[in-house]
């Protein structure tokens, strides 16, 4: 089981450990007359007793570094658990919106920089509030947590699958141009019709699929994403569609622009 962090017996037992250490030293200091090692005699009593002093206040200096070392071990441990949580949807596992909104800045200025494209995947469960209104909100999470691992288990590894809100899924996938990532959309959609999920056996999703332009800011290329996905529901869902082929398609960021 993993060490609760700054746990007060955890906290006792290393204070108990070091005033051990402590009295140990002092032990040996008496029993092996360490102190006149040090070049005190042992009638030289204010000398004794100033090597005494000092070598308790070394003994306790360490100590304190050891005990601040471990609060700091335990502090760099916190901030790392707190930042994965922060991070992350509590149902699926999956990047939250805010580690995804995070990435995707990230993954913009990298594109504005090697001037090669990404593209996002937006998804959304098809008839996913029937599943709540007949199966209950618990089996509406399990059958969310089967899709995000459905997603994850397809995705690449330097894509990242977040829980975008609800029922809605995101995909960002890096150096990946229109056409793979169409070809991304519907084998998820695909594989998703063969999957039996928890209650509900068989679902279907509607994917929306955009690529980033010359000018895209995240915010820009999201909304192309929530158009194209409310495209494929009015086309009668279950089905992918992005901007391949249509005759509004966008300029592509080039090597040589």
């Amino acid at each position: 089981m993993k060490p609760r962090l700054f746990s007060l017996r955890q906290i006792l037992f290393d204070l108990a450990i070091l005033l051990m250490a402590n009295l140990l030293l002092l032990w040996l200091a008496q029993r092996y007359q360490l102190l006149s090692a040090l070049g005190t005699g042992p009638g030289d009593g204010n000398t004794q007793t100033m090597a005494l002093a000092l070598l308790l206040c070394v003994n306790l200096a360490v100590s304190l570094a050891l005990f601040a070392y471990r609060r700091a071990r335990e502090s760099h441990a916190m901030l790392q658990e707190l930042n994965t949580i922060a991070g992350q949807d509590a149902v699926t596992g999956l990047a939250n919106r805010r580690q995804a909104n995070t990435i995707l800045e990230r993954e913009t200025e990298r594109s504005y920089r090697t001037r090669r494209p990404f593209s996002v995947l937006l998804l959304d469960i098809d008839h996913f509030k029937d599943v709540n209104d007949n199966y209950g909100h618990l089996a509406g999470d399990q059958v969310l947590a089967a899709f995000g691992q459905l997603l994850q288990k397809r995705a690449r590894q330097l894509d990242t699958v977040a829980r975008w809100g609800g029922d809605e899924f995101l995909v960002i996938c890096p150096e990946t141009e229109q056409s793979g990532a169409l070809a991304l959309a519907d084998d998820i959609r695909q594989r998703l019709a063969q999957t039996e999920l928890p209650a509900v056996k068989r679902l279907s999703a509607s994917i929306g699929v955009a690529t980033q332009t010359v000018d895209d800011m995240p915010e820009t290329l999201l909304h192309r994403a929530d158009m194209y996905l409310y495209a494929a529901k009015n086309a009668g869902r279950n089905r992918a569609v992005g901007e391949a082929g249509s005759a509004s398609r966008e300029r592509r960021l080039a090597p040589d622009e």
